[in-house]
């Protein structure tokens, strides 16, 4: 990332709250509905803790169209990746002026990082 920005410019960048998740360590992400009348879909994941840091996560797709139902299954391995983790790569590669914002304070989903490319 740092060879693609200019000193000074902006790192914006996203992670799971992997702080929360691997203190939590939840097996399901609750289900999703998409769509309406005949043309819906449910989506939620489970995942399998298969170590300190890592799972393994099951995507299923549920899609209803017409009369009939058909689910999709996909399926990945993650390493949760914390915030002090990436604050120390990012660093590393050159960046400075590092800001953490929450979800409550941003209004995005996840944390977000900002990070200014050195000079």
């Amino acid at each position: 990332m740092a060879s693609r920005i200019k000193p000074g410019g902006l790192l914006l960048t996203s992670i799971r709250d992997y702080d929360a998740l691997i203190a939590e360590r939840p097996t399901i992400q609750e289900p999703v509905f998409y769509g309406r009348g005949g043309d819906r879909r449910i989506v939620h994941q489970v995942w399998d803790w298969t170590g300190l840091d890592r799972y393994a996560a099951h995507l299923y797709i549920t899609i209803h169209t017409g009369r009939d139902w058909t689910v999709r299954h996909f399926f990945s391995e993650y390493r949760c990746v914390l915030r002090d983790e990436l604050s120390n790569v990012v660093r590393a590669s050159g960046f400075s002026t590092q800001k953490w914002l929450m979800p409550a304070e941003s209004g995005f989903y996840q944390p977000l990082m900002l990070a200014i490319r050195d000079h």
